[in-house]
This record gives structure tokens, sequence and C-alpha cells, in this order.
């Protein structure tokens, strides 16, 4: 079936036409009730006979309603588990779905939104009443003021970027008629300069734009002048009506997904037979109820910097992924081999390579640190050894020392401690005590860093069952998770891990990161 949008704005299809059916209940049920102030009362619909405790927020009820209403998790095939199988399956593959998200377009230098320089922090110096980024994409504040808006949108305009390995390998499954879709979380557009053609933008693109009052639709061309020009473009048909904007057709928050994904995601999920999922946190719905949503033996591939601990894939091909597909591609052969930009072809480890960093400054040999390394027995280490323990020197030599009495020690002898005023000495204690924690926080902090870090160049490393980690893989040890849980109060940057996996508390999530979740190709750093 031949897909257009036409009639996008006159459809109402929706997730409930290719998600499976929640647990209990029905959708139908569910979105009747979704107004509604009390969650209680859509509870009592779909759980008559369950008694909920009083004590229980409303916060805490609408995630039950939720978890309640999503797919069931699907499994992990057993038959799936290694590089090779997805080389394999590439080649007997013929309808596969690659779902791409940020991740793809990271290298393709499009601003951060994050960064000290970064859109954002530019942004909020001319327009001080912006109180996040995600607030400039939010319909609402975009009816109020549009200006923000149309600055960043100057910044990532089509045709100032060029499409990464990424994008061309996408493109080169389609060419060979593999593609069955490629769905994208992106706005770039960079799918269609790399030449992909089974295409569905998920949060929409710049590609065209759109009145806010009477729907006419134009190229992105003709509103390119405007946008440079930093001028707010406005409908040629309707002008003298105040909101008759041109605004570019991006799913802000507040808004639909096009008609055009749910029909195509409806035709789609009975033909797929492989499904790759690409540079994205599968964490916006309904895009992220696409893996659980397909049949479940259909094979499930992740290329992606970190795990995604909320989802079955059947191999995880962790790190960089133009640097994944590049390794894909001088493996699948023919006409995959010209798009390889690296000519390195990657050699396995199996044994975890220890991470070995520096003593701290001024310690003296008998501070025996678990993590030291035996002066007697180390290797001659590498120039990427070397290099990393040099940027962790550099690292330490930039945190202040912790201050140290400079008369009192515990070991003073001019001055025992059982000489001195008991005060005092448990309040010297008491301090040595809390130096020793502290000291032995920074140093889990120092050898808090990605397994991926202990990769030599030209490897990667195979967990079995199913996991790869390459070079720029954002997973750690579990080891390093425990030593450093217990400090983490101690360090503002801090953070919660699952599984060994650093993951950002949803509790804490900024706006950048969410609109990152929800605008990929934009890099919110």
């Amino acid at each position: 079936e031949h897909l257009n949008d036409d009639d996008d704005r006159s459809s109402h299809a929706s997730s409930s036409d290719w998600t499976p059916q929640p647990q209990i209940g029905s959708y139908s049920l569910i979105h009747q009730h979704i107004r509604e102030t009390d969650p209680r009362a859509i509870l009592r619909d779909l759980l008559p006979e369950t008694i909920l405790p009083p004590d229980l927020d409303d916060m805490t009820l609408w995630q039950i309603i939720i978890n309640i209403s999503e797919p069931p998790k699907r499994k992990k095939r057993k038959d799936v588990n290694t590089v090779e199988d997805v080389v394999r399956l590439l080649h007997e593959s013929k309808r596969i779905m690659v779902l791409t998200g940020a991740g793809v377009s990271v290298s393709c230098g499009i601003p951060d939104f994050r960064s000290r320089d970064g859109i954002y922090a530019r942004l909020a110096v001319d327009f001080p009443d912006l109180p996040d980024p995600q607030s400039m994409f939010d319909i609402e504040y975009f009816r109020r003021d549009p200006r923000p808006f149309f600055k960043f949108a100057k910044e990532i305009f089509p045709g100032q970027f060029q499409p990464s390995p990424c994008h061309r390998f996408i493109a080169m499954l389609d060419k060979q008629e593999k593609l069955l879709r490629n769905y994208t979380q992106n706005i770039d557009t960079l799918e269609q300069v790399a030449g992909v053609e089974k295409i569905i933008q998920c949060h929409g693109s710049f590609a065209t734009a759109s009145c806010l009052v009477c729907k006419h639709k134009v190229d992105c061309e003709a509103i390119r002048e405007d946008i440079f020009n930093q001028v707010v473009p406005r409908c040629p048909r309707c002008s003298d009506i105040p909101l008759a904007i041109m605004k570019p057709d991006i799913v802000f928050f507040g808004e639909n997904l096009p008609e055009m994904f749910h029909r195509a995601m409806k035709q789609d999920k009975d033909e797929v037979d492989l499904l790759i999922v690409i540079g994205s946190s599968l964490k916006v719905r309904p895009v992220a109820l696409i893996p659980n949503s397909i049949p479940h033996e259909v094979p499930q591939v992740l290329i992606n910097r970190e795990p995604l601990p909320h989802l079955n894939f059947d191999v995880e091909l962790l790190g960089d992924c133009d640097g994944i597909v590049n390794e894909l591609c001088h493996r699948l052969g023919g006409d995959f081999e010209p798009l390889c930009f690296n000519s390195l072809r990657l050699a396995e480890i199996t044994e975890k390579p220890p991470w070995l960093p520096e003593r701290p400054p001024n310690e003296t040999s008998n501070d025996a640190e678990p993590n030291a390394r035996p002066a007697d027995t180390a290797d001659q280490p590498s120039e990427e050894a070397e290099s990393q323990q040099d940027t962790d020197a550099a690292q330490r030599n930039a945190t202040p020392p912790e201050p140290r009495p400079e008369k009192e020690t515990a070991e003073s002898p001019e001055r025992p401690v059982e000489d001195t005023p008991t005060e005092e000495a448990d309040a010297f204690k008491s301090q040595v005590s809390t130096l020793e924690v502290r000291k032995r926080c920074w140093m889990s902090r120092i050898n808090r860093s990605p397994i991926s870090k202990r990769l030599e160049a030209g490897q990667y490393l195979f967990q079995a069952p199913n996991r790869y980690i390459f070079h720029g893989a954002e997973v750690y040890s579990e080891s390093d998770d425990e030593t450093s849980s217990s400090c983490g109060s101690d360090s503002e940057d801090s953070e919660g891990s699952v599984d060994g996996v650093e993951e950002d508390s949803d509790a804490e999530e900024d706006g950048a990161e969410a609109a990152n979740r929800h605008f990929g190709g934009v890099q919110f750093g």
C-alpha cells in the first residue's frame, strides 16, 4: 500500500490501531477516562475487585494505569545472540524496520543545546522568559511568542549538514530493497539527504511548513529566506490574521503525531522480519511502544551508546553508532564495503580489561589501594593507556586537595592524641574519619569510568550471551557501581545506576533531556 499524508489532518488514527490491547481493560476505556481528575475512578473500572491502599498518591496511581495499558513485554529469542547472527539476519531479511533517534546524527555537527555555548544558553540571553528548552517546542508557548523557535530553526535548518555513516547504511538497505521502513524520531531531514525513500518522520520535520490558521502547506524553501533573516514567516493566504504563522511541520508538545505514522505502523507491524533500533533511548510514547508491538518472534537488534533495560533486545551492540555500523559494513561486504569510513577491522576480546589508575597524589607505598597498579608486575602501558592516565592525573591535579591538620595528626609525636582534651580529640578523630571517607569516594569517582575507555584501539568486548561493548559505550562495571553507590551523596555529579548502566533519573530529567528524546537529531549534549 502506498502511504501519503494528504488526509493527515482529517483522520483520527492512533497507537491503539497498531499496539496490542492492554492486559486488563481496553484502550478505549482508558482514553475515555483519561481526562478525569481522579485516577482512582479509572482503576475502579479497570480493576473493579481491587482495593486500592488509601495512601497511594496520584502519581503512583497514574503509573499503574500506564503500566496496565502498555503491551506485554517481549521476551528475548534464545537463538539470536551474536554479531554474526546480526550479519546473517541483514543478509537474509527482506523487510527490515529501522527505528532511529538522535544517535544517528550525533556526528553531523548539529548544534547542541546543553553546553555552555549551546543554543539554549544563547536563546536564554535574548529571551529571558524562556523557562527551559522544552518550552521552545511547546505549542502554547509558540503561539504566544514564536521568536525563540525561529531563532533556533535557523541553526538546524535543512541544507547545512551532511548525513552520517548510519544514514548512508540505512539508505543502502533501502537501495537493496531490504528496508521496510525507517521510522525516525529526528527532525533534521538527513535521511532524505542520504537517499532514504521509505521514511516515516515520527515527530515531523523541517521539510514542510503549515499555517496555524488555514493549514496552507508549503515546502521549506518557501520560508528559508524569512528564517535566515530572522523574520517570523507569515501565511501568504491569510496573513492579516495575527496567528497566521507558517510553522514547520514538527510535532510540538501538545500536538498529535502525524496520521501517516499510525497508518504505516498498522501496516508494517505484521510485515517486518527484523527490527533494528539505532541511537534512541525509546522513552517517548508511542514510538517507544514499537518493539513490544510487533510480533515477538521478529529478531530485534539494538545499536546505541547505552542499553535500554526496559526492553529485551536479542543482540546489543553498544557504543558509537557510526563505529558499529562501520564494523557491520566490513562484515557485510559487497555494496556495503564502500560505506566504511575506517579501514580498520576490529578484534574481539572476551575478558573485561582492568581499570588501573595511578596512585592519588602524595600517596605512600604503604597505603595500598585495591585498584593500584603493582609496579613490579604491570605490563608496559600502551600509548592509549598512557594518554588515559595523563588525563586522569590532570583531573586529579585539578581537584582541590582535602584540608589536612597542619600541626596535629593522628600520629603526631609532639602531641599524642591521648594527651589531647577529650572534646578536641573526638572532633579531630571525626575529621580524620570524614577525610578518609571522602578520599575513598574521590577514588571511586576516578575509578568509575565506562568499560569502553579500557578498550585499546581496534578492540571491542563481547559479554556473553548477547552484549557487545564498542568504543563510546556508556556501560559501567557492576563492581564500580557498588563502590560508588555509597558515595553518591558526596558528589554533585553522582548518578543512579541500574544493572551497571548509568541512567538519568526521570525525576531529575530537565527540559533539554525531555526535548532531546522528543526531537531526535537535535543534540542536547
